[in-house]
């Protein structure tokens, strides 16, 4: 004879599935990081001594990836160098600098005269620019902004 199962065993299976099926569904829309999926991370693009002329650099790629960084989180580079996003996680990212896009002020920050930008990079995708006005440049991903999602490239002449 096989034994029923109690009325607490059921509701304890079934919330079980339920918490289950949620956390499923929150991991793939996009709001969070997907557990072992932080991809490769590329070098640094800058010395401990901050960006200067000699050790800028005439192009440099960032990732953007599942685990909701830019990396390098700073990137040192020449005037008129190119940037290059790269989107090596599965989820959808932007590289935005404009200002009216923010949810902070401070996360997007352009030199005076530089053009703002807003660009999606979606699963696999990259997007280049060439930046040829010097000073600071903070950017930010727009869905994950708020989760800290955002870096800096200072352009030097």
């Amino acid at each position: 004879m096989i034994p029923l199962r109690s009325h607490y065993q059921r509701r304890s299976t079934l919330t079980g599935i339920a918490v289950g099926g949620i956390a499923l569904l929150l991991s793939a829309c996009g709001t969070g990081p997907i557990p072992g999926q932080a991809g490769p991370q590329p070098a640094a693009t800058s010395s401990g001594g901050g960006c200067t002329a000699a050790n800028a650099q005439t192009s440099v790629t960032i990732d953007a990836g599942n685990n909701l960084k830019f990396s390098p989180a700073t990137a040192c580079l020449k005037t008129g160098g190119t940037v290059t996003w790269k989107n090596t996680g599965n989820i959808l990212h932007t590289t935005t600098d404009t200002p009216s896009l923010a949810a902070s002020a401070a996360d997007s920050v352009l030199p005076k005269g530089a053009t703002p930008w807003d660009h999606q990079l979606p699963a696999g995708g990259s997007f280049s620019l060439k930046l040829t006005v010097p000073g600071t440049y903070r950017y930010f991903c727009k869905p994950h902004e708020t989760l800290g999602m955002v870096a800096s490239i200072t352009v030097v002449s």
